[in-house]
């Protein structure tokens, strides 16, 4: 049995492509019925695959021109016609057909996106240019409407490489090789992958095949592996994304997850701020590095003349969980990172502490620095002042004490814990409406009072008095609020602007699951983070993927979510791993 049995299933060419580790090139099933075609399209920053082809059509035709049909699927690559021929990504930008040694002679048929001037084939992406090399000698010219056919005799391959300069052919025999190459890098990380129960066993299998198939380098920083979101329109890397990916990526490379938090820290700016995300072509650190797309996106919601578009200088990040997930990586994988960011660690929380709003605590200048892009919390524009940010720096300074404690340094340990403390007791004091029996946030408004599960992240904080953690964990139970069939929604279900399949407004987010989970943890009631934890682990088990989010009345994918998504899959393998050492 191959290591990744199972796997393969949920690589079905439609919703999730084939791609493999550190490859740019996406490849999709072409929906024109025929059975064998396939699309490829480029893994690109700020562009959906629609909009990123290379080649709109690859089949593999027999003797008589027949499209010979797909017949397996998996991490190494695909087979065709009963493995008469196969297809393998290579590197970042190539792929190679090669037919059967024992068949019969094929034909692939390529079909570029287009031609530039020159007749050079070349991609939808910066009209890139398209080369390939057939092991047969010449290939032949393009017909009228562009495409290409070439004849692969028992044993030939293709190679094809979009842009760059025009590759080296490939000798004979060279496809088997690099088949095989790809099976064997597969079989090693499957290796790696952590112990689970049987029943979440196929899905830890996908949900680890996600994790290195989401693998980039990105121009700004080559040699680095960087785990984006998906390649599937978030080709970056996001900065809470790369935490929650490192605590799922720690149960079986500490090296690579320990490289996600870094890749942060090594643009951290002088006043000790991080940007909200890295790319290929920089870092988004404020609102004048945004998007055209993301300002007319902020303009639509908060109008033209909000300061989340117009104030260049705004600083743009993501909560601050840095800390606390170097602290995790460190303990289960063996690292040190933890005390090899201390210094960039402690700017980071100065710099949120700079931020005070009227109350003393801290808040959100711009709604991206939330993660919360479309939340009801920032409804009447920001900044706001929510209770998970104070939360994340109480779970921080607790991480950073501990930290000193393992120096020695006691000074350092008190000195932490005395600011955690008293951001926990101010955040009671401050934002907890006894009436209410919830906590609260402050906005340009006044108070905004929807209920969301990020008015339990003070669980978090471990430090919660008895009646209030206790009216917190009531909201869970309760399917008025929190507790719907498949919890927890991102707004309470009978709240106004409760729906179900919009971004942050109603859908179930495995990262909230996931912080809900270790703040009953942390708060004690290891009871009710397991059920939740199960309740979790059950829905997408059920569901039958890794989806950025999912409804939370039906516990199927929300409409309009990315599936294979970078986060949903390492915090699921997290969560399966403390299920499976629970129950062990």
């Amino acid at each position: 049995m191959r290591a990744w049995e199972g796997a393969e299933r949920f690589i079905d060419l439609l919703e999730v492509p084939l791609t493999d580790r550190g490859s740019r090139l996406l490849v999709y099933r072409t929906d024109d019925g025929d059975g064998g075609g396939l699309r490829v399209a480029g893994a690109v920053y700020e562009r959906s695959p629609g909009k990123s082809t290379h080649l709109r059509r690859i089949a593999v035709l027999d003797g008589a021109g027949r499209p010979l049909e797909i017949t397996a699927i998996g991490p190494e690559g695909i087979a065709f016609g009963a493995s008469a021929a196969s297809l393998a990504l290579v590197g970042a930008d190539s792929l190679s057909i090669g037919s059967s040694n024992t068949g019969g002679a094929v034909t692939v048929l390529l079909e570029p996106f287009g031609t530039g001037t020159d007749g050079q084939a070349v991609s939808e992406v910066d009209a890139a240019p398209i080369h390939w090399h057939g092991t047969e000698g010449t290939v032949a010219s393009p017909d009228a409407h562009g495409a290409v056919r070439v004849l692969l005799q028992p044993g030939g391959s293709l190679l094809l490489r979009i842009g760059g300069p025009v590759a080296k052919a490939p000798e004979p025999g060279d496809h088997a090789a690099l088949l095989a190459a790809a099976a064997g890098r597969w079989a090693d990380w499957f290796t790696r992958l952590p112990a689970v129960r049987g029943t979440d066993l196929e899905l830890a299998r996908y949900a680890w095949w996600i994790l290195a198939s989401n693998i980039v380098q990105l121009d700004t920083h080559p040699g680095i592996d960087v785990v984006v979101p998906s390649k599937q329109g978030y080709v970056a890397a996001w900065q809470w994304d790369s935490y929650f990916i490192s605590i799922g990526l720690r149960h079986g490379d500490g090296r690579l997850a320990a490289d996600q938090i870094r890749l942060f820290f090594a643009e951290q700016s002088p006043d000790g701020g991080l940007p909200d995300v890295v790319h290929d072509h920089g870092t988004l650190s404020c609102v004048g590095d945004m998007p055209p797309g993301d300002l007319a996106t902020m303009a639509r919601i908060h109008g033209a003349d909000s300061p989340m578009v117009t104030e260049s200088g705004m600083p743009i990040t993501k909560p601050p969980l840095a800390a606390w997930a170097a602290r995790a990586v460190d303990a289960v994988a063996g690292t040190t990172l933890q005390s090899e960011l201390r210094g960039g660690l402690d700017r980071l929380h100065e710099w949120w502490f700079a931020r005070p709003a009227p109350d003393g605590l801290p808040g959100y200048e711009h709604v991206y620095s939330s993660g919360l892009d479309d939340s009801p919390l920032f409804d009447d524009g920001g900044p706001v002042f929510a209770p998970d940010l104070p939360s994340y720096l109480v779970v921080a300074l607790d991480a950073m004490a501990d930290l000193a404690e393992d120096a020695g340094d006691a000074a350092a340990a008190a000195r932490h814990r005395a600011r955690a403390d008293k951001t926990a007791a101010q955040l009671v004091d401050r934002r907890f409406d006894p009436e209410l029996g919830r906590f609260v946030a402050r906005t340009p408004a006044g108070r905004r009072t929807t209920v969301t599960p990020f008015a339990l992240m003070p669980l978090l904080t471990g430090r919660l008095p008895e009646p209030v953690k206790a009216a917190l964990a009531a909201q869970l139970a309760d399917p008025a609020s929190l507790g719907t069939s498949f919890p927890l929604p991102t707004v309470g279900f009978s709240e106004p602007e409760f729906n179900p399949d919009r971004m942050w407004r109603g859908p179930v987010w495995l990262n909230v699951n996931w912080l809900v989970v270790q703040g009953l943890l942390r708060s004690g009631l290891e009871a009710e983070a397991a059920a939740l934890a199960e309740q979790t682990v059950e829905m997408v088990v059920c569901s039958g993927g890794l989806h950025e989010y999912w409804n939370p009345l039906t516990g199927r994918r929300a409409a309009g979510a990315t599936t294979g998504f970078g986060w949903s899959a390492a915090l699921f393998i997290d969560l399966a791993v403390w299920l499976a050492h629970r129950d062990g």
